[in-house]
């Protein structure tokens, strides 16, 4: 969508609620019963990526290179099983707040886009969970990515919480578009990807116009500085849910030696720097049409 095409679509709760009909028709449309639709193996082959090589945090440094072929092949498998024990975190953070507004009155004809919404996001989790704990043999944890959104204005505080849910869903998009369609990886790998980027094109088209919305709302009612925080929190949260992928314990778990010490080279690398930008780079210009927050913003 164009940036003209966008403004002209900045829409009204009215206009909104029928956005939000379309895509529950969509979703109702396309809906599948999650435990058929996947053929799980009992096992996957070691000698195969399960993430692909150029997605893993370690890839484009000088780390990357001091690795045997054995070891990369070791890497992305601990890091296909971080990749989707974040998902499951960010989902079920998503969940609560969606949950939390599912008949607030403040979003009339929304209702029934959220119980759309909460639905598909559980049978996300459940299928990421199913992953990790089948060929990983656990959920990673995770340090909880930024604090939840301040107390106040209900216009400020929603902006942080859509624009979350929204970042976190750009962000692992841009990796399940990637691995939907790498036949490096096992089919089972490639299928996750794939259902996930299905069902959030739909997610992603309705938060941007929520957004709008929200934006314009807050902008109207609530003070500079408090739109001003709402960009701080969201940029924030940007380089939190990047960080959250660099996680020592998938780099013990793929027999490196010094996993911090590697966690620590490869964040701070040039490569990987640049790498987040392109991978945000949709996002952060979208909230830079907006009028909220640029890249420069972003600690990357």
């Amino acid at each position: 969508m164009s940036h003209a095409e966008e403004g002209q679509l900045r829409p009204t709760w009215a206009r909104l609620a029928t956005v939000a009909a379309k895509l529950s028709d969509q979703s109702r449309d396309q809906r599948y019963h999650v435990f058929d639709v996947f053929d799980w193996p009992n096992e996957l082959p070691t000698d195969q990526h399960w993430m692909s090589p150029e997605l893993t945090t370690c890839y484009g440094t000088p780390v990357w290179d001091r690795l045997s072929e054995t070891d990369r092949l070791r890497l992305t498998q601990a890091e296909a099983v971080n990749f989707f024990s974040l998902n499951v975190h960010l989902i079920r953070d998503l969940i609560g707040e969606v949950a939390g507004r599912i008949y607030d009155t403040r979003y009339p004809g929304l209702s029934e886009f959220f119980h759309d919404f909460i639905h598909e996001e559980n049978e996300h989790m459940w299928f990421f969970a199913q992953f990790c704990n089948r060929y990983g043999g656990r959920v990673y944890g995770t340090k909880r990515v930024v604090g939840q959104a301040a107390e106040g204005n209900d216009a400020i505080r929603d902006v942080m919480v859509f624009g979350r849910i929204l970042i976190a869903e750009e962000l692992c998009d841009y990796f399940n578009a990637k691995m939907a369609t790498d036949t490096r990886l096992p089919e089972i790998a490639q299928r996750i990807n794939a259902v996930h980027h299905q069902d959030e094109s739909r997610h992603i088209a309705f938060g941007r116009q929520m957004m709008w919305a929200l934006y314009d709302e807050a902008t109207r009612n609530a003070t500079p500085e408090e739109v001003e925080r709402a960009a701080t929190y969201l940029s924030r949260y940007i380089t939190s849910c990047l960080r959250a992928f660099y996680n020592p314990a998938v780099y013990a778990d793929a027999g490196l030696d010094g996993a911090r010490r590697i966690r620590s080279e490869v964040i701070g690398d040039p490569y990987r720097q640049e790498f987040h930008r392109t991978v945000m780079r949709k996002t952060t210009r979208f909230f830079g049409r907006m009028g909220l927050f640029t890249e420069e913003a972003v600690a990357w």
